[in-house]
């Protein structure tokens, strides 16, 4: 399984990608579901209609078996953030009301709860994290209040792959009855993820880092009960039926998260995303898991032995404080990396290779 998967990524003898918590390759399925959809909208246009609905519903049901729930409670939007401000900007907060999240969160995830936060009169509280970036959950538990209404963090961050536990924190904030909000973007793909058994409210994510689809697609999976209560952001056609129905004002909006989706939608893009996801799960989240850590662990060892100062999660991403010339080094190959947090990201995958590792340590 791990050899098939492998094989479906470019060999590019040229460049090492090792950014892939930024921006990985599209898989091979992902690039011929593009070119497939491409070829029959420039030879058929309108008579493509019904099959290509049928593809983005199969792309749906894949990415709500990795999300573990119902296919009806995703919502896709263009990105993450877009659909992190569906959910925070017509959450019911009040005046007084708290909600927590890291110190270290993605723009993405912060920007929009404070920025609903300040609308509401509510309250931002940010948890440190220890010193070595790690976010243990008991931080977070800590900090919960009478007054805390959600908690709204990232499973896997971004800077160095601190890992929240999510399934023992969802436990606290059922019993409490509080809104739990999950960024799945930096772990969807590569851990197994269990949104409905583990109680966990909502997630959201994207469509280009480890699950290998091309930039343009954010989804929001939101748990049916609560669906009623938030308020569409955008409103369309698709909000109430389809763009075939008559115009009707006292129509009702959709029941489901397709009422997020006002009118038409990506789809090169989202069928793209349901074929490297299928891919996914044909390999399966154990072997992708397995092989992604054997290799980070190995950079991250190596890292070590030639000198470095090393952060390490048990995740996809490595961190550590560069030399002199270390970034120059790796331009050099040429590498693609990041420069967060405390040093420089690189983040490998499980199309990448022992070779590929080893390169990196030999010119660092």
């Amino acid at each position: 399984m791990l050899t098939h998967y492998k094989s479906q990524f470019f060999k590019d003898f040229k460049h090492l990608h090792l950014n892939n918590a930024g921006l990985a390759p599209i898989s091979l399925p992902a690039r011929d579901k593009i070119l497939y959809w491409g070829k029959r909208f420039y030879e058929e246009g309108f008579y493509t209609d019904h099959d290509y609905m049928s593809d983005v519903l199969h792309a749906r049901t894949s990415l709500a078996q990795l999300i573990g729930c119902d296919y009806n409670e995703i919502a896709f939007f263009q990105s993450t953030a877009g659909a992190i401000s569906q959910l925070c900007f017509h959450f019911p907060l009040q005046e007084n009301d708290e909600v927590i999240t890291w110190d270290q969160e993605y723009a993405s995830n912060l920007y929009p709860w404070q920025e609903a936060c300040k609308r509401k009169n509510a309250k931002l509280v940010i948890v440190e994290s220890e010193k070595n970036l790690t976010t243990p959950v008991e931080k977070i538990i800590e900090k919960i209040t009478d007054k805390t209404k959600v908690v709204a963090i990232s499973w896997v961050q971004f800077l160095t792959g601190a890992q929240t536990d999510i399934e023992k924190l969802a436990k606290v904030t059922k019993e409490k009855n509080i809104f739990l909000f999950v960024d799945i973007m930096q772990g969807l793909g590569l851990h197994v993820f269990k949104m409905k058994e583990w109680g966990v409210d909502a997630v959201a994510g994207g469509s280009h880092k480890w699950l290998t689809g091309p930039v343009g697609v954010g989804f929001l999976a939101l748990e049916m009960k609560h669906i009623s209560k938030i308020q569409p952001h955008s409103v369309g056609a698709y909000t109430f039926g389809t763009c075939d129905d008559p115009t009707d004002l006292f129509c009702m909006p959709k029941k489901d998260a397709f009422k997020f989706e006002a009118g038409s939608k990506q789809v090169l893009e989202i069928t793209a995303l349901g074929a490297s996801v299928d891919l996914i799960l044909k390999t399966t989240i154990s072997v992708i898991e397995k092989e992604v850590l054997r290799l980070s662990e190995s950079l991250a060892h190596g890292l070590k032995m030639s000198g470095f100062e090393v952060h390490y999660n048990n995740s996809s991403i490595v961190n550590f404080i560069p030399k002199a010339d270390s970034v120059e080094k790796l331009k050099s190959i040429p590498c693609n990396f990041a420069i967060r947090g405390p040093g420089v990201r690189l983040s490998p995958h499980a199309f990448n290779t022992d070779e590929d590792i080893k390169k990196v340590l030999a010119v660092l």
